[in-house]
């Protein structure tokens, strides 16, 4: 079969001469859900600060914080999700960008034990579940998850959540 000239161009052309392209999807963007309160105690479930994440972003997104705890730069991340596939840990999700509410913790310990391994971790107390007007949010494995599709965003979960486990990424509602 020889080579078309022609035949490739119609293909590589837009179906109606002068028709706008159509809207890319926005990428998503990489969060990891620990706060890095752990320090010295040691949440085997958090983030372990091994920074792989930051070995494998080609964006230079990720560094390591004073806590030891990875963080994603929101404007740099282009949502490739190199870094969710080399987390040990399986702590970094890639979410829309227009999610900016997100509960950032994974220990699965109960309250007490959680508050000993974690200075930021959830102790499940659920007021973050009675705040939500649109009942996106549950406490799961001892620790608040967020349903994306039910999530309006409004920032009520952040404000009555006493470990700031919760986080708003632009730091209008609860501190980043």
């Amino acid at each position: 079969m020889a080579y078309d000239k022609h035949k490739y161009d119609q293909a590589k052309a837009p179906t109606k001469p002068g028709a706008p392209k159509r809207p890319r999807k926005p990428r998503p963007v990489a969060v990891v859900m620990c706060n890095g309160g752990c320090d010295l105690q040691g949440c085997k479930q958090g983030c372990i600060g091994c920074a792989t994440c930051v070995g494998v972003c080609r964006k230079n997104a990720i560094h390591i914080n004073e806590r030891g705890v990875a963080v994603v730069d929101r404007d740099a991340c282009i949502g490739c999700g190199l870094c969710v596939c080399s987390c040990e840990q399986k702590v970094i999700q890639l979410v829309e960008r227009e999610f900016t509410i997100t509960a950032r913790c994974s220990n699965t310990e109960k309250g007490s034990d959680a508050k000993l391994e974690c200075d930021n971790s959830c102790i499940a107390c659920g007021a973050c579940e009675r705040a939500c007007p649109s009942g996106a949010i549950h406490v799961v494995d001892n620790h608040a998850v967020i349903d994306w599709a039910h999530c309006i965003a409004c920032g009520m979960c952040a404000t009555k959540c006493p470990r700031n486990v919760i986080r708003d990424a632009f730091g209008i509602v609860a501190e980043k």
